[in-house]
C-alpha cells in the first residue's frame, strides 16, 4: 500500500469506521496519534521519520490497531518518495492520514 490512492482510501476508510463507530481506538492507537500530531502541531509537515520515531516505542506500536499500523508504515514509506510525497495525490493521501491522526488523537481513551 505505498501507492498513494491506496493510503487515501484506506485512511480515509478509517476515518468512516471511527466516525461510524466500527472502530474505537485503542489507547496505544490513540498514544501514537497523540505524538504524530504533536509533530504536526510545529507547523512542519508529517516526515517518514516521525513515524518511524512514533512506532519506534515497543509498548505502543505492539498494541496498535493492524490496520493503522500498515496505513503510518506505508505513510512513511510514501513520504520517504519526496518526488510521489509533494505531488497532488501524495499530499492528498497524506492530508487525510492527517485527519485519521487528528480524529484519533482526540479520541476518548479506553475506560474513560
Amino acid at each position: 500500500m505505498h501507492v498513494p490512492d491506496e493510503i487515501r482510501a484506506e485512511a480515509a476508510a478509517l476515518i468512516d469506521h471511527h466516525a461510524l463507530g466500527l472502530w474505537k481506538p485503542n489507547d496505544a492507537d490513540r498514544r501514537t496519534a497523540v505524538a504524530l500530531y504533536r509533530f504536526l502541531e510545529t507547523g512542519q509537515p508529517l516526515t517518514g521519520e516521525q513515524i518511524r520515531s512514533a512506532l519506534a516505542h515497543a509498548e505502543t506500536a505492539a498494541d496498535v490497531h493492524e490496520r493503522l499500523l500498515r496505513l503510518l508504515r506505508a505513510t512513511a514509506a510514501l513520504l520517504d518518495d519526496a518526488t510521489v510525497a509533494d505531488g497532488p495525490a501524495g499530499r492528498d493521501a497524506v492530508d487525510h492520514v492527517c485527519l485519521l491522526l487528528d480524529a484519533v488523537a482526540l479520541s476518548r481513551l479506553t475506560g474513560q
